[in-house]
């Protein structure tokens, strides 16, 4: 893909926003009431987990949910609490292939908290200490997508050749902090895993749900209009189609004071993909807005795989931009069906990034009814509301049968 003034040759992951995210994917229900009696408390005494792959267990609270990663050379799970906005507890595994000499963990260390870890772009370190079972505990802080901080305890221990992270967020309140610390004691990682041996560097895909919030940012137009923006990443192993997101804005107290909703930009966001949206305050951020959540997915919605959606598979493109006098962003692409189907509804997405990788636009263009074996047509992108000056960007063209 070639590009003009800015390239979109490769993606830049930037600041991750998790800030009160939540996947809702249950249906709602009402109507008379219904006099019943009083349900049981449900049942939290502890449980013990074993990753599918039988790489490590650890006991949580038996209402805890779980997402877990087993691919050949990762095994990785993480755990919330019910109603929680976000994993409290990471866990990950990988196999080095050789015994980790203790003179090499100091390195590893030093990659893992610089360059590898999920959060590297929002973290800081601020002590680390040697523990007496073999691990390290290092200490950090992250920022959240509203810029606030919470305190991060990651354990990295080597186990003959596995390398092992356990990760706990510590609760700025307290609560909960014994019952996490106890999970954390209880982590076992199984030295005769069948994982293929691999980098350290595996470990940085360790991600925390099948769906995740990237590059958010939040900004306002010369005119007033607020903006919330940035990307949804599907970590899971199906494609994601019509995924609405929608941001509510809240007072000091929690009181919803504005809120917009919309689907991510694209049929659908691939296995492993990335879709940009883009939510539009069209009255402006009021002034007593103290914090915002965003929320995927939404009470009626459900997953959708049914069906084809092409990509780049069958669709191949050149593109070029330029920022014009007026600050607009043009992009203009050449798009060639490559297949020996017809392509119908072409569409493309454009991602804005600015110089940290944060989404300061996004936008789409169904530019053509079809394109027939062999067609090529132009598509054509102007964006004049960013929250920034663009950097970078990634085009993605997607059609249907």
């Amino acid at each position: 893909m070639g590009g003009g003034m800015l390239r979109a040759d490769g993606r830049q992951i930037g600041l991750v926003g998790l800030l009160l995210c939540a996947l809702l994917l249950g249906a709602c229900s009402g109507g008379a009431v219904v006099f019943a009696p009083t349900a049981a408390p449900p049942d939290v005494s502890p449980l013990t987990y074993t990753h599918p792959g039988g790489a490590f267990s650890v006991t949580v609270p038996r209402n805890w949910s779980v997402y877990a990663q087993n691919t050949t050379t990762l095994a990785s799970a993480v755990f919330a609490a019910p109603g929680a906005d976000e994993p409290a507890l990471r866990f990950a595994v990988i196999n080095t292939g050789a015994r980790i000499a203790s003179s090499d963990l100091a390195d590893i260390l030093n990659r893992y908290q610089t360059q590898i870890r999920p959060d590297v772009r929002r973290y800081n370190e601020v002590s680390r200490q040697a523990m007496g079972d073999g691990s390290w505990r290092l200490t950090g802080v992250r920022r959240t997508a509203a810029g606030l901080t919470q305190q991060v305890n990651t354990f990295i221990q080597p186990i003959g050749s596995l390398l092992t992270v356990a990760e706990v967020i510590i609760p700025d309140d307290g609560v909960g902090l014994e019952e996490l610390q106890r999970s954390v004691n209880t982590f076992r990682a199984a030295e005769d895993t069948a994982l293929e041996a691999t980098d350290a560097v595996t470990l940085a895909f360790a991600v925390g749900g099948s769906l995740d919030l990237l590059n958010v940012r939040t900004w306002t137009t010369p005119a007033g209009v607020f903006f919330v923006t940035g990307e949804v990443a599907n970590n899971g192993a199906a494609a994601v189609r019509d995924l609405p997101v929608r941001a509510v804005l809240r007072s000091a107290d929690g009181l919803p004071i504005a809120e917009a909703v919309d689907v991510v930009m694209g049929y659908e966001i691939p296995a492993g993909g990335f879709a940009p949206f883009s939510l539009r305050f069209g009255q402006g951020q009021p002034s007593l807005t103290a914090s915002y959540e965003l929320v995927l997915g939404g009470a009626d919605w459900q997953p959708v795989t049914e069906g084809t959606i092409y990509g780049s598979e069958r669709l191949t493109w050149t593109d070029t931009s330029q920022v014009g006098a007026d600050g607009v962003l043009e992009i203009i692409a050449s798009v060639t069906n490559t297949s020996s189907e017809t392509v119908h509804e072409p569409r493309i997405v454009a991602t804005v990034f600015d110089a940290n990788g944060a989404v300061i636009a996004a936008a789409y263009n169904d530019f053509a009814l079809l394109l027939n074996p062999g067609d090529t047509a132009s598509a054509r992108l102007l964006i004049a509301e960013m929250g920034g000056t663009p950097a970078n960007y990634i085009l993605t063209v997607q059609g249907k049968p």
